[in-house]
């Protein structure tokens, strides 16, 4: 008898809530498939129905979110003819909702993610922000990994903060920092 895809997914989705109640506490290499199985009411046998182990259960999360960023910058972003911060604040919000649990300890504490991240990002920079004309391929490297580690950075102290900024806030900071000459004196009015 096969399993209800329903089923199926709460099942991985459990799974996956308690690795990440115990992630964001202590290191992953202090994480037992038997704390995991336990915390979210299953055995470990149903464990390794999913996952080969914790960390196959960290590699499959982080892709997924990873994907799912990708698909944000590649389906919607780099499709215009300008980046539209305010346009695409829809997007943003829900993926920062989705995900807001869990990126400030990706991003703080797994520097692959960073670099990926970084990767996927990377395109909406060349393509929108960094002039091609008058820098050195060096040059543009240099400010590119500027711009990358400055958002991200950015993004992780307000996720890790008392949230009292509205998203709206943040993103106007940042295009303000990025693209200054668009963003009137006192905020863009998102």
């Amino acid at each position: 008898m096969r399993k209800q895809p329903q089923v199926t997914e709460q099942t991985r989705a459990n799974l996956t809530q308690a690795f990440w109640e115990l992630y964001r506490d202590r290191p992953i290499e202090k994480i037992t498939v038997r704390e995991i199985a336990e915390r979210a009411g299953y055995n470990r046998a149903t464990f390794y129905l999913y996952f080969r182990d914790v960390y196959d259960l960290f590699d499959q999360l982080e892709s997924e979110i990873l994907e799912q960023v990708r698909m944000l910058v590649q389906k919607r972003l780099l499709l215009d003819d300008t980046l539209d911060f305010s346009h695409h604040m829809g997007f943003i919000v829900e993926l920062t909702q989705r995900f807001s649990a869990y990126m400030p300890r990706l991003i703080g504490g797994d520097p692959s993610f960073g670099e990926h991240l970084k990767e996927i990002i990377a395109p909406l920079l060349d393509r929108f922000i960094i002039p091609e004309q008058g820098l050195t391929e060096e040059e543009q490297d240099v400010l590119r990994e500027f711009y990358l580690s400055g958002l991200l950075g950015a993004i992780n102290r307000w996720m890790g903060s008392s949230g009292e900024m509205p998203i709206e806030r943040l993103i106007e900071l940042v295009v303000a920092a990025v693209l200054p000459a668009q963003v009137p004196r006192g905020g863009a009015g998102c």
